[in-house]
């Protein structure tokens, strides 16, 4: 993948979740809101971790990612989410120390919602996925959006956003790969070699045909607009208006 190639902003690739601070109730209630079988299971584990638990199993329903840093959390939030389980008032929220412990809550977290991680199998389906909504004339940046959004309904892990940028780039040029071949199988030998001419820069001139049909009439003058409607008679003149 190469830099021309990319896509994505450095905040997407770097900063993939953005937690807003600004929201409604309603959007409140609606994403941070836990069932009575989430508080069960919530309160099956120690007093002190149970807020960072649950703020975890909401995020990974409602992000498809984890957070790294809880504290970025709206107070209103985590507010919120102590009065649900019973916790009192708190604006911090306190992790396990050990590395383990944080595994074993966020595999468990996994489990009961019945997400999967990001494996090969995933990437495979990812794979034809991309492949079959390219055909359609997407552009990859809204591929990346519908692609995290397919994830997520299929309660997979989000990988980084580099993965999956790689997996679209890649895809997008074996698509459009194929369908140059498909073009140009179908084009007539005459109009291939017309498209040829109109591709090499002729004699004085160091600037292609082509080129110079991509150029703007430098003013309203009817000299200018003369000269550019007999480029695009000789275009014409190519037969390229009959190739479908």
């Amino acid at each position: 993948m190469t830099a021309k190639e990319q896509f994505l902003t450095n905040q997407q690739r770097y900063q993939p979740l953005i937690l807003p601070q600004r929201f409604s109730d309603e959007e409140m209630v609606r994403d941070w809101t836990l069932s009575r079988r989430d508080c069960e299971v919530v309160n099956k584990y120690r007093k002190q971790y149970r807020l960072g638990f649950a703020i975890q199993l909401c995020a990974m329903r409602l992000y498809g990612r984890f957070l790294n840093q809880l504290h970025d959390l709206s107070p209103r939030v985590i507010s919120y989410l102590s009065s649900q389980l019973d916790l009192p008032p708190t604006l911090t929220v306190e992790v396990p120390e050990r590395e383990a412990t944080v595994l074993e809550h966020r595999n468990n977290i996994l489990k009961y919602l019945g997400f999967h991680r990001f494996d090969d199998k995933v990437e495979a389906d990812l794979d034809r996925w991309i492949e079959e909504h390219a055909q359609q004339g997407l552009l990859p940046d809204e591929l990346f959006h519908r692609a995290e959004r397919h994830l997520l309904l299929k309660r997979i892990v989000l990988p980084g956003p580099t993965t999956i940028e790689r997996q679209i780039i890649r895809i997008c040029n074996q698509v459009h790969a194929q369908l140059f071949e498909q073009v140009f199988d179908q084009m007539s030998p005459e109009l291939r070699d017309a498209i040829d001419d109109l591709l090499q820069a002729t004699d004085g001139n160091q600037r292609t045909y082509f080129n110079q049909l991509k150029e703007y009439p430098p003013g309203a003058k009817i000299s200018s607009l003369k000269r550019y409607l007999e480029r695009y008679d000789n275009l014409v003149s190519t037969g390229i208006n009959e190739f479908e």
